[in-house]
Order: structure tokens, then C-alpha cells, then sequence
């Protein structure tokens, strides 16, 4: 029969002194653990901004000395982790601009150094970097560095800035600008700037600003007029918004250097602002072309003449026929009674468009001219009207010694 071997008996005092041995060295590297933590949460003190940064720790003669994390995933610190030094890392002129840096670093603690690293020819790397000095004697002193690779974020800035140049280069050469409405404060918000007859920006046009201040009363009433229908099909269709629907342009006058006028193609969508709230945003296109007017045929030079002047913005012209219907007008007329739609008139009565104050002069003056067969002009005085005005009639189709037709011309002064 086969013996059982013997089991020893376990040495209990070795095993207890071995297991505070471990538990020693356990806590002696807890508390270097401890002390290394917040060895560095004194150094990020010091930035404290910068806590997600990569630590990196110079000699006065601006050698590696170590890092934190230790090991990580960016190709500079794995190139000063395996014992290259920036000087071989960068390039001659980031190197001497680094060096510089460093040596005025007490001069300047709160700003940053940004360099780059260059691994081929087309991947470039770019870091920013803040750093303070640390003494550790009398006469040795530490570079202490917080290094962020902001490749991304450099990037993501070149793009927004190409973005922008490309729109700063079209609104310089095109005159355009963008604007914004609030719908329910009705403020207009100018997001460029609004540009002379040299394209050169006026001083002071961006941001909120009141409708009378860069544009007469009359195109500030049509602007809310069109903004208001909008409204209104925003209201039954709300998904105007998400579709991005732009909506049919207007024309409106703004004003330019010493309140000259300017015409200006309007076009936009409804979406909400930052904030959430609804707004009527765009473009506005600057016309330098003759605006569609009714003319009777743009081939003859006489009538494109005729369509050049229509287009100035102080001048406002209609003609009718002798029973007061619209046959003509122009996009001044238009805006001055508040229509959105110009061909929408044609046809109409003189009295359905304009207000009756107006219209009681307007008749007077057009039956004069019916009568006489002359032309008649007429100024008027005190408070007729709303805003002093140089009114002219003159016969058109003379037939027999019958006028048929007559065109309006006049223009406000604006007090």
C-alpha cells in the first residue's frame, strides 16, 4: 500500500512578513502615485484652462526631460519620448522662433507659441503651446510646457477664413449684402456692411439698425408688407422653414454715402435665428442694371433711354389714360404706395392705388392736362401732403387735338 506523502505545515510568520512587505511596497507607490497627481495638478494650476494638454518638461538647456502621459498617441511626443529633441524635430525657423520664446517666457506668460511639425510633404502638424518656468535651484530652473495639437482646429480656422474671403470678395465686387429681420421686434439687422457707388463700405452700417435709417419710409412699410405675407404662408406651412423655401424678390431702396439712393434686389427665407427666434433673412442684390420697367420695346435706343430713367430711385413715374387707368409705371411709384408686385397694377384705376390724399392732387393736375392738352406742373405747399412734392404732367398721343394719355413724373423731398 502506497504511503500519503506528508503536507508541511505552513510557515505563517513568513507569509505575514511577506504580505506586509507587498503591502508596503503597495502604498509607497500609492503615495508616489499620489504625489506625482498632484505634483502635476500644481503645474496645471498654474494654467488651469489646460488640464486636457499633453505635459512636457525641458532642461535649461531646453533638452527632454520627460513628459505626461507617458505614452501617447501624437507623433511629437513619441518623437521626444524616444530621445529626439525639438531642435532636430522642427524646422530652422520654428526652432529659433521656439527659442526665442523660451527665453522670454517670463515676459509673456499668458500668451501661446504656435509651430508645426512638417512629417511629409503634403501632413503638417500644428501644436500650440504655453509654458513657465520652474526653479529647482538656485541656479537651475525647469521649462514647463502644456502642448495641444490643434491640427483640427487650425484647420477648421483655414476653412472659415478661405469661407469668408470668398464672401468678402463677392460682396466687395458685387455690392451686395446680407441682412436679417427680426419678424416680431421688426429690427433689420445688417450682417455686412452696406457699400457706395465705389464699393467701398460705409462706416457704421452693420448690426441692428433702424429701417428709416437706411432706407425711406415707404420701402421700410413695403419690407414689412412682404414680410407679413410671408408670415402669414409660414403660418399654414410651416415647413417653409425646414425646406429652406426662398421667396420672390422685391425691390427697395437703401441709402448710400450722403443719403444718395440705391436700388437693391431683396430676396431671402424664413429660419430661426440663434436664439430660436423666426426670422426673414437674405441677400440683397445691388442693381446696376435698369430695373424692369414697363417700356414698349427695349430695342429702340429712345426707349431704352426712357428704361434708364425710369430706374433712378428719387424719381417716380406713372401714365394713364383718360379714365385714370394705369397703363406704365415704374418700381419708385410702386414702392412709394407700397406694392410688392409692379405688373400687379397695370390696368387699375389710379384711385385703388393710390392713398386718397394724394389721389385728390393727381386728378386735379391729370384733368388740367386732359383739358389743355399742356403740359402742368405742380408743387405742393404746407401740409397737403405728407412730404413736399414737384409734380409734372405731361400729354402723350396727341390725336386730333385729343390727348389720350398722360405721364406722370415727380419726385419727394424728404424733411
Amino acid at each position: 500500500m502506497t504511503a500519503i506523502p506528508k503536507i508541511e505545515s505552513i510557515d505563517w510568520v513568513l507569509a505575514s512578513v511577506a504580505f506586509e512587505v507587498l503591502l508596503v511596497v503597495i502604498c509607497v507607490v500609492c503615495i508616489l502615485l499620489i504625489r506625482e497627481v498632484r505634483k502635476r495638478q500644481k503645474l496645471y494650476r498654474r494654467f488651469p484652462g489646460l488640464s486636457s494638454e499633453g505635459l512636457v518638461v525641458l532642461s535649461q538647456k531646453l533638452d527632454f526631460l520627460y513628459c505626461q502621459p507617458l505614452f501617447a498617441d501624437d507623433p511629437l511626443f513619441e518623437k521626444l519620448i524616444q530621445g529626439s529633441n525639438f531642435q532636430e524635430i522642427l524646422d530652422s525657423k520654428d526652432w529659433a522662433r521656439m527659442r526665442l520664446f523660451f527665453e522670454e517666457t517670463e515676459k509673456h506668460r499668458d500668451m501661446s507659441f504656435l509651430f508645426s511639425l512638417k512629417l511629409d510633404e503634403k501632413d503638417v502638424l500644428w501644436y500650440e503651446l504655453h509654458c513657465f518656468t520652474q526653479h529647482v535651484s538656485v541656479s537651475e530652473q525647469q521649462y514647463v510646457c502644456f502642448i495641444k495639437n490643434i491640427s483640427k482646429e487650425q484647420q477648421g480656422r483655414r476653412e472659415r477664413k478661405n469661407l469668408q474671403d470668398n464672401l468678402d470678395l463677392i460682396l466687395r465686387t458685387t455690392g451686395d449684402l446680407l441682412w436679417s429681420m427680426d419678424i416680431e421686434k421688426r429690427k433689420i439687422r445688417l450682417l455686412t456692411p452696406i457699400l457706395d457707388d465705389d464699393l467701398k463700405y460705409i462706416p457704421q452700417s452693420t448690426g441692428g439698425v433702424e429701417k428709416s435709417s437706411i432706407m425711406p419710409e415707404e420701402d421700410a412699410i413695403l419690407l414689412d408688407n412682404l414680410a407679413n405675407r410671408y408670415i402669414r404662408l409660414y403660418k399654414s406651412d410651416r415647413s417653409i422653414v425646414e425646406k429652406k423655401v426662398v421667396f420672390p424678390p422685391v425691390k427697395v431702396r437703401l441709402y448710400g454715402k450722403d443719403k444718395s439712393l440705391l436700388w437693391y434686389n431683396v430676396r431671402g427665407l424664413m429660419d430661426y435665428d440663434e436664439t430660436g427666434n423666426l426670422v426673414f433673412q437674405g441677400v440683397a442684390r445691388r442693381l446696376d442694371v435698369m430695373m424692369d420697367n414697363f417700356i414698349f420695346d427695349s430695342s429702340q435706343n429712345e426707349n431704352a433711354l426712357f428704361s434708364a430713367a425710369l430706374s433712378l430711385p428719387d424719381l417716380r413715374v406713372f401714365w394713364v389714360d383718360r379714365e385714370y387707368h394705369i397703363l406704365g409705371a415704374n418700381q419708385g411709384f410702386a414702392n412709394d404706395f407700397n406694392i410688392i408686385d409692379l405688373d400687379s397694377i397695370r390696368g387699375k384705376i389710379l384711385n385703388k392705388v393710390v392713398n386718397s390724399k394724394s389721389q385728390l392732387y393727381f386728378n386735379k393736375v391729370l384733368s388740367e392736362v386732359f383739358e389743355s392738352g399742356r403740359r402742368v406742373s405742380w408743387t405742393s405747399e404746407g401740409d397737403k401732403l405728407d412730404k413736399s412734392m414737384v409734380f409734372n404732367v405731361v400729354p402723350l398721343k396727341v390725336e386730333a387735338g385729343v390727348v389720350l394719355q398722360a405721364m406722370c413724373v415727380y419726385s419727394r423731398r424728404n424733411s
